[in-house]
């Protein structure tokens, strides 16, 4: 909290300045820096749900999240992977997203799939949409999507009615959507942008952050915690103030940098402890939560 309210949070977006500046948080312009006072973000905290349902296309295969239940999700996205047929390393096409989400979809420890490859056969522009719609139609699991523009969240829900029609989708959206807010402590454009889209049009969002300890964050683990714990609650706050009681949840990619090779210590022991520390974090403000594994 007092991170938020004396070092505060880059805010970019002109909407979403205007948003925390109408719920009292003090904006200076000049830098595009939002302070946000502990009472603003306590309540935006207190509207959160405590567990929130994760529609699939089947109503089966719902998944509830919240408390002590315990599911697993794939990582993403990949851009590259090795052929099984000639065991070279290529480009991802959107025929790979169709295998692959098949595979995802039997497998009954996966409750919820994210985009575990990338459609680059497709434009960049429409990539996105492409990938969506290969996996929806391979899997009745709940998906996740995540856009690079918020223009495209009116799409991807045009989308969900075509595929059940309108009032069913608008009633149970069976895909959900995430951002990754940009360390250290900006919340840039696209990110708040596609994030008041998405709670606007009643999905599931999550709010994520990937601090790398010693890069991006403090190399001691209890300062990346601090700096991790206040990105995610800025944009959390953020979609409170957009719609009180929206279905959101605490995300955590965090780890640390290899500092050798430049990279993200995906799976590092650092890592491990860090979502260790974070799923507490979700669990102490009795909000969904959702980490990266070792």
């Amino acid at each position: 909290m007092e991170l938020l309210g004396q070092t505060g949070v880059v805010v970019t977006s002109q909407k979403a300045q205007a948003v925390f500046a109408g719920h009292g948080a003090r904006v200076d312009k000049n830098k595009n820096r939002v302070f946000l006072p502990p009472d603003l973000v306590e309540k935006a905290l207190s509207s959160m749900p405590a567990e929130i349902c994760i529609p699939g296309r089947d109503p089966s295969r719902d998944y509830t999240m919240g408390g002590d239940r315990l599911g697993f999700v794939n990582f993403g996205s990949t851009v590259y992977l090795n052929d099984l047929e000639t065991g070279s390393r290529r480009k991802a096409l959107k025929e790979d997203v169709v295998q692959v989400t098949r595979v995802m979809d039997t497998l009954d420890s996966l409750k919820i799939l994210i985009s575990m490859l990338n459609a680059t056969d497709e434009s960049p522009v429409t990539e996105t949409l492409h990938t969506l719609a290969a996996m929806l139609a391979n899997t009745t699991k709940p998906v996740e999507a995540i856009p690079p523009t918020a223009n495209l969240i009116p799409r991807m829900a045009a989308m969900g009615e075509a595929a059940v029609g309108r009032e069913t989708f608008r009633r149970r959206p069976f895909f959900f959507t995430g951002v990754c807010v940009v360390s250290p402590l900006q919340l840039v454009d696209d990110c708040s942008e596609v994030l008041m889209a998405a709670v606007e049009h009643g999905f599931v969002t999550s709010v994520l952050s990937m601090c790398l300890a010693g890069g991006t964050a403090p190399v001691h683990l209890a300062g990346t915690v601090v700096q991790h714990n206040a990105e995610v609650l800025s944009g959390l706050t953020l979609g409170q103030l957009i719609k009180p009681g929206a279905p959101m949840f605490y995300s955590s990619s965090t780890t640390s940098l290899d500092m050798r090779y430049g990279m993200a210590a995906v799976g590092a022991p650092e890592g491990a402890l860090l979502n260790a520390a974070l799923a507490q974090m979700g669990r102490y403000y009795h909000i969904p939560v959702r980490v990266s594994g070792g």
